[in-house]
C-alpha cells in the first residue's frame, strides 16, 4: 500500500489483525509524499529491493517511471518472504495505482496462498489487475482517505477474512494419479458432466474452466505450474471471440504452453459456433442483424459465419502443430454446442464444415482427427473421448476409464 495517503487505513488493519495474534508487517510501495514512520519494510527499501535508488527514481519526475519500480519492488519482496516462509497471507490496499501494484506483487503467489485485495475499483473491470490468481476482492465502497466508520466496515471485513484464511487449516486433499483440465460452457456442459461421471475414479480427477477468456488462460497458467497431466481443450469459443472481436476473446497466446511443456492435449470444437457479445441493445446494427440469441441481459450469442469460423481453424492449427506432445482432436458432426444441434437456430451444418475442411487441410499430417457423425453432447462422442482420454494418459492404470464400448 502506498502510506502517503493511506497509513490511517494500514494501521487500523494491523491492529485487528494483531488482536487475532497475527504479527504483521506493513510494506510501503509509494514514491511520492512524505509518508508517516509506520512501515515495517520502507519505500527505500522497497525500492532497493528492484535495484532502485528511491531519490533518484523520484528525481526523473516520471510517474509511470516510479510506479513500475516500485511495482518491481514490491513484488521482489512478496516472492522473497513467501520463498523464506515469513508471511502466511496478503492483503492490499488501493485505489488504481494502488490496485495495479498489489494484485501485481500477489502475481508470484501460489495457488491457495490467502491473497486480499481491498480496492476502489471492485465493481469495474478487474481482468487485467487479477489475471488468473485467486485473489479475494473487497470493494472498499467509500475512498480510502483516512479513516471513518463506513471503511471501518469494509476494512474489517476484509481484514477478518484474511485473518480466518491464515488462522484455519487449509482446505486441502489428496491430489489423484491423474487431474484433467477441461474448459467448459454452459452449451457443452451436458456432455462434459457425462464425460465427468465416465471418467470417475480415485486416480483420476477433472477441473473445469469456463471458456471466458479468462477461464482458457487460468488453465494454461495452472498447467505451467504442473497441475495437470492432461488439457481437454473441449470448449474452444474463445478462439472464435478472439478472431471475430467477441466479448470472451482468448489471450494471442492461447495454448502456445504447447509448445514449451509436452503435455497431451484432446481438442473438440465445443461452442466454437458462436460469437458472445454485450447486452441487444448496446449492439450496433451490424450484429443486430445477424443470426442471434438473447442469452441473458448481458450477453447476446451471435452465429459465427463461415468466414469468421475458417479464421479461427487457422488460429487453432497454428498453435496445435507446435505442439511438443501428443495432441488429437475430436470433431461432431452434427453440431458442436447446444444451440448448433439439428433443428436447432444456430444449426448451420455448411458453416461447420467449412470450420472443418479448413482445420484438417491445416493441421499437421501426425495429428489425428477424430470425426464422428454425433453431436457433441451425445453419449456416444462422450464414451469415444473418454476412450482417448484414457489414450493419452499412460499414468492412468489400464482400465481406469469407465467408459463403455461399441461406439
Amino acid at each position: 500500500m502506498t502510506l502517503d495517503t493511506k497509513a490511517e487505513e494500514a494501521l487500523f488493519i494491523k491492529d485487528l489483525l494483531a488482536s487475532q495474534g497475527l504479527e504483521v508487517l506493513i510494506m510501503d510501495g509509494g514514491g511520492l509524499g512524505q509518508p508517516p514512520a509506520v512501515a515495517d519494510i520502507t519505500r527505500t527499501q522497497v525500492a532497493a529491493r528492484a535495484g532502485y535508488d528511491l531519490a533518484a527514481l523520484v528525481t526523473t519526475a516520471d510517474k509511470g517511471r516510479i510506479i513500475a519500480g516500485m511495482t518491481e519492488g514490491l513484488t521482489a519482496w512478496v516472492r522473497a518472504l513467501y520463498q523464506e516462509g515469513r508471511i502466511q497471507g496478503v492483503l492490499a490496499l488501493g485505489g488504481g495505482q494502488g490496485t495495479a501494484m498489489g494484485t501485481a506483487a500477489m502475481q508470484v503467489l501460489p495457488l491457495g496462498f490467502p491473497k486480499v485485495m481491498v480496492t476502489t475499483l471492485a465493481a469495474s473491470n478487474l481482468r487485467p489487475f487479477l489475471e488468473t490468481k485467486d485473489i479475494a476482492v473487497f470493494p472498499s465502497v467509500a475512498d480510502m482517505l483516512g479513516m471513518n466508520h463506513i471503511l471501518a466496515l469494509t476494512l474489517g471485513n476484509a481484514a477478518n477474512a484474511l485473518a480466518a484464511m491464515v488462522l484455519q487449516r487449509s482446505v486441502s486433499q489428496t491430489r489423484p494419479r491423474c487431474t484433467v483440465g477441461a474448459t467448459a460452457f454452459g452449451t457443452t456442459t451436458p456432455g462434459l458432466m457425462k464425460l465427468r461421471d465416465l471418467l470417475r475414479s480415485p486416480d483420476l480427477e477433472m477441473v473445469f474452466f469456463h471458456a471466458t477468456g479468462i477461464g482458457g488462460a487460468s488453465m494454461e497458467s495452472l498447467a505451467e505450474e504442473g497441475w495437470f497431466d492432461l488439457l481437454l481443450a473441449w470448449t474452444i469459443h474463445e478462439v472464435v471471440d478472439l478472431v471475430a472481436g467477441g466479448i470472451f476473446a482468448a489471450r494471442p497466446n492461447f495454448l502456445d504452453l504447447l509448445a514449451r511443456r509436452e503435455i497431451p492435449c484432446l481438442v473438440s470444437t465445443g461452442a466454437i459456433d458462436y460469437i458472445c457479445q454485450g447486452p441487444l441493445a448496446e449492439l450496433d446494427n451490424a450484429w443486430q442483424n445477424r443470426n442471434i440469441i438473447v442469452h441473458n441481459r448481458n450477453i447476446t450469442l451471435v452465429r459465427a459465419k463461415p468466414a469468421e469460423m475458417i479464421r479461427a481453424a487457422g488460429f487453432l492449427a497454428d498453435k496445435l502443430n507446435r505442439a511438443r506432445g501428443p495432441v488429437k482432436v475430436m470433431i461432431p458432426l452434427e453440431g458442436f454446442s447446444e444451440p448448433n444441434a439439428r433443428g436447432k437456430q444456430f444449426y448451420d451444418p455448411e458453416a461447420d464444415q467449412r470450420f472443418t475442411g479448413a482445420l484438417k487441410v491445416a493441421l499437421r499430417r501426425d495429428i489425428e482427427v477424430i470425426e464422428l457423425a454425433r453431436h457433441i453432447n451425445d453419449d456416444a462422442f462422450i464414451e469415444r473421448a473418454a476412450r482417448e482420454i484414457e489414450s493419452l494418459l499412460p499414468s492412468l492404470e489400464p482400465g481406469g476409464v469407465t467408459a463403455p464400448t461399441g461406439s
